[in-house]
């Protein structure tokens, strides 16, 4: 097992769980240069502006380390201790970012199934220099949702202030992290990260768990006609 009894207790009740240093520091260099090789392939061998974010869909799958991780049992372990033996890829990605990321977090409707993403970040990340920050225990919808205000990009950053305070002073976990740290999370977990440079790295695999009832499997359908990049 890759987890604890009370690990999983945390998971569950956060939302969240940090794997720190599950990756080497030779994986993490290899991982950084054959990233940086398929963003620069895909940008025509330009550099990258720094304006807009660049991100890929299928990822991992475009090189050879990268694509080692999806049979690597320290990634499938977390699948299946999470999601259960039959987990399912959902897809990955590759992401060069620029700028904050606004907090989001799907509504409702994927409640029907467990999704989680596997995120790995090949810099040190602090709360000011674009870390991942989580409002724990937010993947837990309630009737009301007191956190909807948070769960759609906001069309106007600059001015959005929820609960009246700036997005980035919303209450929340900072999860600081250094290359080699993993962080797992529930894809309604509600997230947002603030501060960071730009061109720093975020790829992630994302699992879900099977579906065998009919609403799980009929929620798989709607997301499959709707989808352009995953369950593909």
């Amino acid at each position: 097992m890759i987890f604890t009894e009370k690990q999983i207790k945390f998971f569950e009740t956060f939302g969240f769980i940090v794997l720190r240093g599950l990756m080497k520091p030779d994986e993490m260099e290899l991982m950084t240069k054959e990233s940086e090789d398929i963003m620069r392939e895909l940008r025509g061998d330009k550099d990258f502006d720094g304006k807009t974010r660049q991100a890929v869909q299928p990822f991992f799958e475009r090189r050879p380390f990268l694509h080692s991780l999806l049979g690597d049992d320290r990634i499938n372990d977390i699948g299946e201790e999470l999601c259960g033996p039959d987990f399912v890829l959902d897809g990955t990605e590759g992401n060069l970012h620029v700028g904050d990321t606004q907090w989001h977090g799907p509504y409702g409707a994927w409640e029907p199934l467990r999704w989680i993403k596997i995120g790995f970040y090949t810099e040190s990340l602090k709360r000011d220099t674009g870390c991942l920050r989580f409002v724990p225990g937010s993947h837990i919808i309630g009737d009301p949702d007191y956190y909807e205000i948070l769960r759609d990009n906001p069309q106007d950053p600059e001015t959005f202030r929820p609960f009246g305070v700036k997005a980035s002073e919303v209450p929340c976990y900072p999860v600081e992290c250094e290359p080699g740290d993993v962080i797992v999370f529930v894809e309604t977990l509600l997230h947002a990260s603030f501060g960071g440079r730009a061109g720093r790295h975020q790829h992630a695999i994302s699992f879900f768990q099977k579906p065998k009832t009919e609403q799980q499997i009929n929620h798989v359908k709607q997301m499959y006609a709707q989808s352009t990049y995953s369950l593909k």
